[in-house]
């Protein structure tokens, strides 16, 4: 039945059942889609400082599903073009400022759009979409999703907490450091966090793949939001959304870190055996001195986030010791998991056979374009193909292993499908292998996005090589941090100023 929002009251349209989506076995509510969704986005985005943002979007992301030509195409979608429903979400949050989780609304189907300049109105950029929109008037996509935004009834009050203007996070001012490039990242990382939350729930819904590393958090989100008011159509206030997004948020950080606990252990029993293997020859001594070095460097408190060189000589266990040292520093720091950035495939196959054999299949997740789980057909994967699969979607795994390529052209994207596993990112150790090989014509981008996910990700980074480029001038310029600390074999520490 077509509803006409404007002849009915308030209380038929709290009662009312909006569908966001249809699977084999029914229909998903837009209340329970929009709570589940936003609970993750909220959540993920809490570990790079912007649960409100991420929270936000995810409830209002698919507000435009409550209008009438959505709900008349997901009873008979035979009979019913395609509905714009991401305009209305996204014009919702810029009439209360919050731009970026706008942005990140918009594409949460298409991509990112570009931003597009003030007044514009032809085209495809996010600016001439709220301009159209705007200028709709009682025809707007938001006043045709009226409905949602009564049952979603999100207080004026939550709006004041999201992200109205780029801010540092150190400081009430804008600073000279913070610039159109952190509210680029800041949009992308937002956008990777609800795109990986609708996803997530959808998928879950459809078809609750057990084999999902996340799919006990959707079940215990799920019942903690209290499923029959979501499949009734009601939704959750918005204080008990906020409270179940920081749930995830606690449960994802448990599980992160007792992954990190449990590798940094097995490595420090590998090193052990290492260490007191017998009739060591020279470059053993050598290997073992580095991995001596790495290990009591990532213990050590006072090296905490930050950028890091390690620079030693071809043959001397870079390999091993850096991991080594990137599991000690995670652990030490509470960080969640290792990114090992290779810049060619013909080395990052044997990377990942090392690292499978001291922590096994299931702690390693190889992504790239000739993995082998990548050329096989999901009917010819198996139980560790299946779970790389997933995971590679959005690198929930303790060491994800990957080319420089996938790495830079994810943060530099806009598809959903590359931003997806951007948030997590934050609160990573990456380890950049072969860093003499960074591109010389993409050397300022990808120096930019190595500094912005330091500074403002709390993700250490590791320019790990033989032959350190002088990459120091460009980093400094960004007054990104006061020392760069290179770990050596020889020689202990060393630190100089930027």
């Amino acid at each position: 039945m077509a509803l006409r929002y404007g002849a009915i009251d308030e209380v038929t349209i709290m009662c009312a059942t909006y569908y966001a989506r249809t699977s084999d076995h029914g229909y998903e509510t837009c209340a329970e889609h929009l709570a589940m969704a936003g609970c993750l986005a909220g959540g993920f985005a809490k570990g790079f400082g912007y649960l409100d943002d991420g929270l936000l979007a995810g409830l209002v992301h698919d507000l435009g599903k409550y209008s009438d030509a959505f709900q008349r195409r997901i009873r008979n979608p035979d009979h019913c073009g395609p509905v714009d429903h991401s305009t209305a979400g996204a014009l919702l949050l810029m009439r209360h400022a919050c731009p970026l989780a706008a942005m990140a609304v918009a594409g949460h189907h298409a991509g990112l759009p570009d931003l597009g300049s003030y007044g514009e109105l032809e085209g495809p950029t996010f600016m001439s979409r709220m301009n159209r929109a705007r200028r709709a008037g009682d025809c707007n996509p938001l006043a045709l999703a009226q409905a949602g935004e009564a049952q979603l009834d999100i207080p004026q009050s939550a709006f004041l907490h999201g992200t109205r203007s780029a801010k540092p996070m150190t400081s009430s001012k804008r600073s000279e450091r913070w610039s159109l490039y952190t509210d680029m990242m800041l949009t992308r990382m937002l956008f990777s966090a609800l795109v990986d939350a609708d996803r997530l729930d959808a998928e879950f819904f459809t078809s609750n793949r057990i084999d999902r590393a996340e799919h006990h958090i959707l079940e215990s989100l799920k019942k903690h939001l209290g499923p029959q008011n979501l499949t009734s159509g009601r939704v959750p206030a918005f204080d008990a959304l906020r409270e179940a997004s920081l749930t995830v948020s606690v449960e994802r950080d448990a599980e992160d870190r007792s992954r990190i606990d449990r590798l940094a252990a097995i490595m420090e029993e590998a090193a052990d055996g290492y260490l007191a293997a017998p009739d060591k020859r020279p470059i053993d001594i050598r290997r073992c001195e580095l991995l001596e070095r790495c290990l009591a460097c990532g213990k050590d408190p006072s090296y905490g986030t930050g950028l890091y060189t390690l620079t030693a000589p071809t043959g001397s266990g870079k390999t091993i010791s850096s991991i080594a040292f990137a599991l000690e520093h995670a652990r030490t720091n509470n960080l969640r998991r290792v990114i090992y950035v290779i810049p060619y495939t013909s080395i990052i196959d044997q990377t990942v056979g090392q690292f499978e054999a001291i922590f096994g299949t299931d702690a390693v997740l190889p992504h790239y374009s000739e993995a082998p789980y990548q050329l096989k057909n999901e009917s010819d994967m198996d139980e560790t193909d299946l779970r790389r699969a997933l995971a590679a979607e959005n690198w929930n795994a303790p060491i994800v292993v990957t080319t420089a390529v996938q790495f830079f052209e994810s943060l530099y994207s806009n598809a959903t499908s590359r931003c997806r596993k951007l948030h997590n990112i934050a609160d990573s150790v990456i380890v950049f292998d072969e860093a003499q090989t960074l591109p010389v014509p993409y050397l300022r981008p990808c120096v930019r996005a190595i500094a912005e996910l330091v500074e403002r990700y709390g993700s250490t980074a590791v320019l790990c090589t033989a032959t350190q480029p002088e990459l120091q001038p460009l980093f400094a310029c960004r007054s990104t941090w006061s020392t760069v600390l290179s770990l050596r074999p020889h020689g202990g520490v060393s630190s100089c100023s930027c």
